[in-house]
């Protein structure tokens, strides 16, 4: 979300985005195509970590096809969007709203005001691709400067013929 690189100058089937009933899932198929085992080596404590907390759900756990749910609750979207990094939950508190919360300690804090799940993932998928978008934006005119102009110039118009090709 936000690469500018993905409007005009990366192969349209390198990144695949697909919705599944009310939770949207990201396909990274031939990226994860490749390295699958090593996918599964660098998440699995993470999993196990979020089936333990039941933020996830496994309908096979012993099995190599296990599906996975996550409940989609605004208690659950609540919690979720408390565990973001700070800077995200910042900007999104700024659109959506904030509400002080007094903690039993005598500290304040500041919690998202959070009307649906919807509505939450809207704004968070807003702040993330525009952070992507001035990264990429930033990567983008430093490698043409690295490059120098001809040769920047070259590679951008073999990576738009490649992509040209993946989209016709």
């Amino acid at each position: 979300m936000g690469d500018l690189r993905m409007h005009f100058a990366e192969d349209k089937n390198k990144f695949g985005v697909y919705a599944a009933h009310a939770c949207n899932h990201l396909q990274v198929k031939r990226i994860v195509e490749g390295q699958f085992g090593l996918f599964q080596s660098m998440y699995k404590p993470f999993l196990k970590e979020y089936e333990a907390k039941e933020l996830l759900t496994f309908s096979l756990p012993n099995s190599h096809q296990a599906t996975i749910s996550q409940d989609c609750g605004l208690s659950m979207t609540h919690s979720l969007v408390h565990s973001l990094p700070p800077l995200v939950r910042r900007k999104m508190g700024m659109k959506l709203g904030e509400m002080q919360v007094l903690k039993d300690s005598g500290r304040v804090l500041h919690e998202v005001v959070i009307g649906s799940r919807e509505e939450a993932a809207r704004s968070m998928q807003r702040i993330i691709r525009r952070t992507v978008m001035v990264s990429s934006a930033r990567q983008a005119v430093s490698g043409f400067l690295a490059a120098g102009g001809i040769n920047a110039t070259r590679y951008l118009a073999n990576k738009v013929r490649k992509a040209w090709k993946s989209w016709t």
